[in-house]
């Protein structure tokens, strides 16, 4: 269950309480929109947004894939106390960008708490006009 911990919490940023999604215009707002969807607790945005095939990867190695993040976000068992992305860089290849940068978060999981700098690696896919998240890497900052 850490290892779920460890990925919902660098997955998330401080965001409006009233953000509305809408459709990813590239792959930079397809990251951003992914996060909000995460901290807002969305399982309506997070299934739009998220690949059939998704998965992430978390510190330990062990994957996480779509039902599996979707049902924990849906159970509540976490909980974002702060949240800062920072140095976004996306790399467009045509229908494909990778979006890295680094999270600060303060977050506890049921009650164990976690604070610290996550770097992270979303690969975002186009298919026709439509942005999705296929692919997350996350990585403790030393």
């Amino acid at each position: 269950m850490k290892f779920i911990l460890l990925f919902l919490i660098q997955f998330s940023f401080v965001l409006s309480a009233n953000a509305q999604l809408s459709q990813p215009i590239d792959g930079t707002d397809c990251a951003r929109q992914f996060f909000i969807a995460l901290q807002e607790k969305d399982i309506n945005a997070l299934e739009g947004i998220l690949t059939a095939d998704f998965t992430v990867v978390s510190f330990n190695g062990q994957t996480i894939n779509r039902q599996q993040l979707i049902q924990t976000v849906n159970d509540g068992l976490l909980v974002v106390e702060s949240g800062m992305i920072s140095g976004i860089s996306t790399r467009n290849y045509r229908d494909v960008a990778i979006v890295t940068g680094l999270w600060s978060i303060r977050a506890r999981f049921r009650n164990n708490s976690f604070q610290g700098d996550l770097s992270f690696m979303a690969v975002c896919t186009r298919s026709g006009a439509k942005w999705q998240v296929s692919a997350v890497q996350l990585t403790p900052v030393q």
